[in-house]
């Protein structure tokens, strides 16, 4: 039998590669929408669960790259100082604040003691950093104060709850529930 020729799998007769291949690229059009529906890891988008919601950490410094877009946006914060604030337990939740998990955030917070000079921020895409108050891209250079949640996978990215530009604005960061509720500092 010539190369170019092979018999299907049901035994009803002789198929060219050529007929195989159309097939197969009909099938592969037709799939495409079905792989937009596979599932992925939810945290890219909306949940906390490849993050460590038990223990907050706090970190401020100077923001040294900035991707603003969707589906999130990423800033990356040169760690400069890791001290919470003296007014860290009167600060006012930013806007639109969730009340229990903001408080419960910042009892948690503690000073980020990681050995990385820089953090990568995971933050909401525009539209919502536009809902939660912040209609504008960070910038390069300027100054920010983050509490957040380490991932549990690298230690290098933080996804803040909230954070505080240097004129005292500060910006909510959660939309969904935390699988685990932070845990106080103990004092």
């Amino acid at each position: 039998m010539p190369d170019k020729i092979a018999l299907d799998s049901r035994n009803t007769g002789l198929t060219t590669p050529t007929r195989r291949t159309v097939l197969f690229s009909g099938l592969g059009l037709a799939a495409a929408p079905l792989l937009s529906l596979t599932p992925t890891p939810v945290f890219a988008h909306h949940g906390w669960n490849s993050f460590d919601t038990r223990h907050a950490y706090f970190a401020a410094g100077t923001v040294s790259s900035v991707r603003w877009g969707n589906p999130h946006s990423a800033v990356r914060l040169s760690v400069e100082n890791t001290s919470l604030p003296a007014d860290w337990h009167q600060r006012e939740l930013p806007p639109g604040a969730d009340e229990r998990d903001g408080r419960e955030t910042m009892a948690s917070a503690r000073p980020y003691g990681g050995e990385h000079k820089e953090l990568d921020l995971v933050l909401a895409g525009p539209e919502w950093m536009a809902r939660w108050g912040l209609n504008r891209p960070l910038e390069v250079g300027e100054k920010i104060e983050t509490v957040g949640f380490l991932a549990t996978a690298d230690d290098h990215d933080l996804r803040p709850v909230m954070f505080w530009l240097a004129d005292g604005q500060g910006v909510w960061q959660q939309l969904t529930s935390f699988p685990q509720r932070p845990e106080p500092v103990d004092d």
